[in-house]
């Protein structure tokens, strides 16, 4: 395993890899290019951490040994809500439509060309970042449909008012991470925060208690004292 220590405020990404020259390769140049990555050989050791680590992006090789790729990735995706690019060596249509069609957001051939991939990179988090390009999020059994203003879980279509869905779906966006009041505050409302109006507390506050109210097991707005609040679902095991 390569890893880079870089600052945790960086956009953090995940190599899955088994070839360890190529993943050197990758993880140098995305380092110097100001991103923290972290790199595994294989699809086991990837899904186990999945409880201790959050990722902006995952670039996992199709040809893994064990678990491959496409085999690999409804668990990968399910695991880690974020997107998620393949890189291969594997150069058919047929694949590659396989492979976008299972829902990765990119598709990379090798041999790899570092500043390509970093630009595909970027493209995909702009995209990722904008939440006007996104028609659904998924996070295990729970979707969010913004041009609907729906939200369900599994089957079930759950009640949430305007306001309160546009800060779970900022929220949902950033599942797994913790978000400073200040970046709640500009992202709800399109402004600066002035360190003074405490609106967005009472917002969190009201949408935590409908949350509570759904009594869904796993999915909670947590405070994290001195930093902001952290927002996850995480369904116990068996239920999805």
């Amino acid at each position: 395993m390569i890893s880079t220590p870089t600052p945790e405020s960086l956009t953090q990404i995940l190599l899955v890899e088994d070839d360890i020259p190529l993943a050197e390769l990758v993880c140098t140049y995305l380092t110097q290019e100001g991103y923290r990555t972290i790199h595994i050989d294989n699809a086991e050791d990837a899904l186990a951490r999945r409880d201790t680590d959050n990722f902006d992006l995952i670039i996992c090789d199709v040809m893994l040994p064990g678990l491959d790729g496409f085999s690999f990735y409804p668990q990968l995706a399910a695991s880690y809500p974020c997107p998620i690019i393949f890189l291969t060596a594997l150069d058919n249509h047929t694949d590659q439509i396989r492979g976008l069609n299972l829902g990765a957001c990119d598709y990379l051939l090798k041999p790899v060309v570092p500043p390509l991939l970093l630009a595909r990179i970027k493209a995909t988090l702009r995209k990722q970042h904008n939440p006007l390009s996104r028609s659904q999020l998924k996070i295990y059994d729970l979707s969010l449909n913004p041009n609907l203003q729906q939200v369900c879980l599994g089957d079930e279509v759950l009640s949430f008012t305007t306001k309160e869905f546009s800060l779970l779906w900022i929220f949902a966006l950033h599942a797994g991470k913790v978000l400073s009041r200040e970046f709640l505050f500009e992202q709800l409302v399109g402004r600066e925060y002035d360190g003074l109006d405490r609106a967005i507390d009472l917002k969190i506050s009201r949408l935590r208690k409908r949350l509570d109210e759904l009594y869904v097991p796993g999915l909670a707005i947590t405070t994290i004292h001195g930093k902001g609040y952290l927002f996850n679902y995480l369904p116990i095991q068996g239920r999805v």
